[in-house]
Order: structure tokens, then sequence, then C-alpha cells
């Protein structure tokens, strides 16, 4: 089939002779209302707000509040919901009380019950006005409409209110009768959704929204935690992983392990405990959020900063903006075990919560142990599909034009990449420069003519990675007062 097609490998030994979205998160969690078919991007907590509501308790709301003051920019929502989940309706009728217009909740939720609408005469004869408002603040009072169909189609282009409602004509042709504020009925949240939910859910991250982070805030467990590994491994991201609330490092260590080989590990990373962030109902008050959120806003501030995801959101830049503590003492002696067994910890230093840990889960520890590893390659990944789609249905020449031309768009994407500190260059022994870090192969070897003519064109990718260095060590020598120090 035509398109852009990009694998990935790992290649052992040296290599042959700043973007926003990127540092983007993926979530998905129950919200107060919002879109159930379709993943949102918002920018702030405001837009947030505006499309999912406001905060309840365990929906995503802290978790989208902790991802933007901890340095996000951007996030796609997925709101999930129980099976059973229906939307609020409200039927308004004519003075014969038949029915002229109806009303239903944009999407599903028992937030419908806090939505009213409101008619009344209008200020010219034979009109009238509608009202919706929102757990009683009003959120639109329309211009005087002639009849129903009217009133519905400037109730669904509305910027505001399409945004809540949707509006049908009914039977009667008659405009409706006054009627005073009244709530929709009937709407329902369907009950907790399942870990299965939430893993359905991940199927609205679809690829072409990019690379990223992926996470499932405040839910733990074998299905969801393979749910996102295999999301990110299907689609170019990495997953953020969390325990449930009341998990011990004992008990997070022995559910990481069983991650070891997964087929997706490289992809994953757990990080432990949870973090406390000030109560979003109750001022003075703190309440514990899973820590991926804050992960997520680390290493959106770190990709900012380096142009790229090769520098993780650990340590220095990932220091606490909004976050006030961490549910569990974190010691080093305990962050060392953990590092060990393949899971991230949090720690407070200097009195500032700061992410502590770049593992991945990955066993492969030659090639995955860093989760900016698989990060980066992502990266390149997406990179080179968008870069070589310009190319698709060209001619391919005898005189290597076209690859050339796909030689140098991939250099071009590279360059900045080592430029940037993403990609290891390799030096000799007296200092000269081997190689930039990557190779690039577009010619006859990798293109006979024989797959040529199937319309196939391959291109070679060389990377290497650069580490991360996640552990200095210092030795301190004692020297007598007599002696001189060197």
């Amino acid at each position: 089939m035509p398109g852009v097609t990009v694998t990935t490998a790992v290649r052992t030994g040296p290599v042959n002779t700043g973007d926003e979205v990127v540092g983007q998160v993926f979530m998905c969690g129950t919200a107060q209302r919002g879109p159930t078919d379709a993943a949102t991007l918002v920018k702030s907590l405001a837009e947030y707000v505006t499309y999912y509501g406001g905060y309840e308790s365990g929906n995503l709301y802290a978790d989208a509040q902790t991802y933007f003051e901890e340095g996000g920019r951007r996030a796609y929502i997925y709101r999930a919901t129980g099976a059973s989940a229906s939307a609020g309706t409200l039927t308004l009728n004519d003075s014969s009380s038949a029915a002229t217009m109806t009303i239903t909740a944009k999407n599903t939720g028992d937030w419908a019950a806090n939505l009213t609408v409101a008619v009344a005469a209008g200020d010219t004869a034979d009109t009238f006005v509608m009202t919706i408002a929102l757990s009683g603040v009003t959120q639109l009072v329309t211009r005087d409409l002639v009849d129903v169909a009217d009133a519905v189609t400037y109730l669904n282009t509305s910027s505001v209110s399409h945004l809540l409602i949707a509006a049908d004509d009914a039977t009667s042709a008659n405009d409706p009768a006054v009627l005073a504020a009244t709530a929709l009925a009937s709407g329902a949240d369907g009950g907790a959704p399942t870990a299965a939910n939430y893993v359905t859910g991940l199927t609205y991250f679809t690829e072409n929204l990019g690379c990223g982070a992926v996470c499932i805030p405040g839910q733990s467990g074998a299905t969801v935690w393979a749910g996102l590994l295999v999301h990110a491994g299907a689609n170019d991201r990495i997953a953020l992983m969390g325990f449930g609330s009341a998990d011990t490092a004992s008990a997070a260590r022995t559910s990481a392990a069983t991650y070891y080989s997964h087929a997706s590990a490289e992809h994953g990373a757990f990080y432990w405990p949870w973090v406390k962030i000030p109560d979003p109902a109750s001022a003075g008050l703190t309440i514990n959020v899973s820590p991926e959120s804050f992960v997520a806003g680390a290493r959106a501030t770190a990709v900012q900063e380096a142009g790229g995801p090769w520098r993780v959101g650990a340590g220095k830049i990932s220091s606490a903006k909004f976050a006030t503590g961490l549910a569990a003492t974190v010691d080093r002696a305990t962050s060392n075990i953990m590092d060990e067994k393949r899971v991230n910890t949090l720690r407070v230093v200097s009195g500032l919560v700061q992410v502590y840990g770049a593992r991945s889960v990955s066993s492969d520890e030659a090639n995955w142990r860093f989760i900016t590893h698989r990060d980066t390659v992502n990266y390149v990944v997406h990179l080179a599909e968008a870069r070589l789609e310009q190319f698709l249905f060209s001619t391919v020449d005898s005189r290597g034009a076209l690859f050339n031309s796909i030689r140098g768009s991939l250099v071009g994407m590279l360059d900045p990449i080592r430029q940037s500190g993403g990609l290891y260059e390799g030096y000799d022994a007296n200092g000269k420069k081997v190689d930039p870090g990557y190779s690039v192969q577009v010619n006859s070897a990798n293109n006979p003519a024989s797959q040529l003519a199937t319309g196939l064109v391959k291109a070679t990718v060389n990377i290497r990675v650069s580490a991360i260095g996640d552990q200095i060590a210092v030795t301190i020598t004692k020297s007598n007062l007599t002696a001189g120090v060197v």
C-alpha cells in the first residue's frame, strides 16, 4: 500500500561512515463532562475546563492541572465512561403542550442535571429568547429567535452552547412556550469505567496525533499496564505508568518485574510514589495524585529546553513548581533499590519534589536502559515519516536524484538533533571525529532495480542516541594537616 513506513531496530557498536509537540502527553481518565467519541487537544487548564468541566475527586482535572503547572503545554484528553452512560435530555413544548424542540446534553453524564434551559418572550413580536446555564452560571443568552429552525441553528453553531447541548426539531412547528429554568433529566455516568474501558480509550489517541507520552493517571494493574505498553509500542510513544495509591515500594518492584521482557518494555517507565498537590476544592489542604502527570510536566519542560526528548525530565530540571510533597518517604537507599528493579522514584531534594530516575522497564539494558533512548527514536520515526511524505509518488530516476533528495532531507532532519546533543558523535583516540552519531544510506545497495520495480524505495538510518549520566561518583580523600593537598 502507498505511504511512508518507518521501522526501527537496534544496532550495536558504532555508527558507520525544539519541537513543542514532542513534549505532549496523552491522558485517558474520567471527567465531569466532555466528548467520548474523540480525543481533544487542550493547551491550558482553562481549555480543559471548557471541554471537560471542573474538579471531582478522582477525575482528570487534578492531573491536567499538575501537568500544566509543572510545565506542560499540550495534552490530548480522552474521557472514559461506564458502559451504561447516558446523556440528559429536555423536551420543550409549545403552548398546547406538543413537543416542539428537543435539547440533549452534548455528551453523557449526570452533569446534565446541572444544565438548565429557560425560554422567555423576545423583545420583538412573535420571537423568543433562550438562556442556557450550567451550575447556576449563565453560559448563553440568545438573540431574539424567530422560530424553532432558527433556534436549532443558533444553538448548534454557537461557540458556547455547541459544547454543552445539541438542539433538534420535534413534531410541532410552533414556538416553545415560556419556561422557567429547567434542568435536563436522565443523564448518567454509567458507573465507574473498567480497566478495559480505559484501555479502549487509548485507541482514540491515533497515530497521526504524533509522538509523546501516554498515561492513564490513577489506574494501575495488569490490564492497564499491558494496554499502555502495547499502545506505546504500536504508535511510537512512551508509556508513563504508576502504581496504586497504597502500593509499597516492595509491591511496586514486584509488579514492575513482570514487564521486564514485555515486547514493548523499552517503551514504558514506572514511577513511584504518588505526589501531593494543593486540593482543588479546599484551600490549605492537599490531595494525592499518581505521579504520571508530574512526570509528564517535567518531561515537557526538559523537551522544551533541549529541543527534543533526549534531555530527561529528571533531577534539577524537574524540581516542582506546583507539587508540594510525596505520599511516601523516599530515602536514598530506597531510591537505589527501586532503580535496580527498574522503577523510577520521585524524591524531595532541597525541599522540592523531583523525578529521580530515567529507567525504562526493559531488561535489554545495553540498548534501552534509559526511557529517553526510546523517546528519541520515537521522535526520529515521526520526523522521518513527515519528511518523506513529500517524496511519495516521485519518479525514480537512474541518476539517483530521488535518492539524493531523500538522503538530504534525512540528514537535514538528523543534524539539528546532533547539534542539540541528542546524538552521540564518535571520536578516535586522537580526538578526530569519526562520525556524527548518525548515517543515512539511500543508494543502489539497498535499492536494487528489482525492488524499485515494485515501487519501494528504502532508506536506512543508523543513529547513536546520547546516554544519560544518572550517576556521579566522587572520591574524597582526607589529608593530614601537615600534608599538601593535591
